[in-house]
């Protein structure tokens, strides 16, 4: 029984130290790097080129994540402006032109 209750000791203590890990950082995606590791520059140029990485849709509407960021119709982000969310590409608004980010053409092409 001694067992057990190390066991069970060891068990909370590493509970309490993962929930104040996470309580640092509430909200962050678990999945980008860490800030340290993203180029500043990069996300803070307003003339970088951005790129469409994925185009989610969903019965709420559909997202574009561009340069990492999840925008709907009107978002904005650094110098652009969401108009349009099509199924494979999204058309901004940057410095009064419009630009047509398109997703990369798909590896598997659909059968005939």
């Amino acid at each position: 029984m001694r067992g057990g209750s190390v066991f069970k000791a060891l068990l909370l203590g590493t509970l309490l130290c993962t929930s104040t890990v996470l309580a640092a950082n509430p909200g962050r995606d678990p999945t980008l790097p860490p800030q340290n590791l993203l180029p500043a520059a990069a996300a803070a140029s307003d003339s970088a080129p951005l790129v469409l990485q994925a185009i989610v849709r969903s019965g709420n509407g559909s997202r574009a994540v561009i340069a990492g960021r999840s925008l709907r119709v009107g978002d904005r982000y650094a110098d652009a402006r969401v108009l349009v969310i099509h199924a494979h590409s999204v058309l901004i608004e940057r410095q009064g032109q419009r630009q047509l980010l398109r997703l990369a053409e798909p590896v598997l092409q659909p059968s005939r």
